[in-house]
């Protein structure tokens, strides 16, 4: 399998291009962006890397090499500075969603698949932190939005004019105070993970074939008896969906949780150390390799991940500079020309 690594560093304005190896990172390119660059998300095609990037508040869209490498962007306006983005499953449609601005944007993209301006915007999210986009079988398309202050992940329906209106099943609600930050998907049995950022909680929520999304667990990220502080990041899960992930910030520990392969339940099994102040993190598309930054540390590192257990090693380290904070993974296999 062939695979690139992308890296974001706001601090610098670099994106970092590794090949990823059995033997670690190679370095392949260093993209100056011109801004504090930080969400990325890769077009369903693989054929472009969408990069948000501020004070300017754009997003730049990369055209994507055959070996991974990026191209002279093209780059658009969004209506304040993105925290996170997704696209809809057919890579018509660019979602960002922005903490400090409390909306999420919708914009339109070309036939060559290069965003545009926003058509719509949707105010009143308070701390918008990330964009989720969720497909059902019969093809229609949803998307949740975490909002941090609003201790809620809000519901939006995609109608036929490409234009996000309330779901008529409503919003999800957390606990008061946890702060809903990142969700995750798994690849077959119907459920969704959200992390929230203040009291470090991770919530299994399962949808049912209505729609309905009701929640199952609320399991703690921290090692039993932790009392420092709580700050969560980030989750992934293993492509088989068999290994769930999760960063915290203070602690700089990576968090393991194994997904019961019949009820779905979750079990934290283990924690393991990471860079400091551990941003963001990415699983490979084999399901063998963890690649986390920090934004305490110079370096994104690489992980192993045995099959058998989920369990880490630290295989290397490669420099990016203080601040990386995006770390996103494409598999060029069968990637069209």
């Amino acid at each position: 399998m062939q695979q690139v690594v992308y890296v974001a560093n706001p601090v610098s304005g670099f994106i970092h291009v590794f090949q990823l190896t059995d033997e670690g990172l190679v370095p392949l390119q260093q993209v100056q962006t011109g801004g504090e660059v930080q969400p990325l998300v890769i077009s369903p095609d693989r054929r472009w890397l969408y990069a948000g990037v501020r004070p300017s508040f754009a997003v730049q869209s990369y055209p994507i090499a055959a070996d991974g490498r990026l191209g002279t962007p093209i780059s658009a306006p969004l209506a304040g500075s993105a925290s996170h983005t997704c696209t809809d499953a057919q890579g018509r449609l660019f979602f960002a969603a922005s903490y400090a601005f409390d909306h999420v944007s919708v914009s339109p993209m070309d036939e060559a698949g290069r965003v545009q301006a926003p058509h719509q915007r949707i105010d009143g999210l308070m701390a918008a932190h990330s964009v989720t986009l969720l497909a059902n079988e019969q093809g229609e398309q949803e998307l949740l939005v975490a909002c941090l202050k609003d201790d809620a992940i809000r519901r939006f329906a995609l109608n036929a004019q490409n234009r996000l209106e309330p779901h008529p099943l409503g919003d999800i609600h957390t606990a008061i105070g946890a702060g809903p930050r990142h969700l995750a998907l798994h690849p077959s049995n119907g459920d969704l993970y959200c992390l929230n950022e203040l009291d470090c909680t991770l919530n299994r929520y399962h949808r049912e074939a209505d729609g309905r999304i009701s929640e199952r667990q609320s399991l703690d990220m921290m090692p039993e008896g932790y009392q420092g502080q709580r700050w969560g990041a980030d989750i992934h899960l293993t492509p088989n969906g068999r290994y769930l992930y999760t960063c915290e910030r203070a602690s700089s520990l990576l968090t393991l949780f194994e997904v019961d392969e019949g009820d779905g339940k979750l079990s934290a099994l283990a924690h393991f150390p990471t860079e400091s102040c551990p941003r963001g993190f990415a699983i490979d598309h084999s399901g063998h390799a963890l690649v986390v930054t920090g934004q305490e540390s110079q370096d994104v590192a690489l992980h192993r991940i045995d099959p058998e257990t989920g369990h880490l090693t630290l295989l290397s380290r490669q420099p990016v500079g203080k601040g990386a904070m995006w770390v996103r993974v494409l598999n060029l296999d069968g990637r069209p020309a």
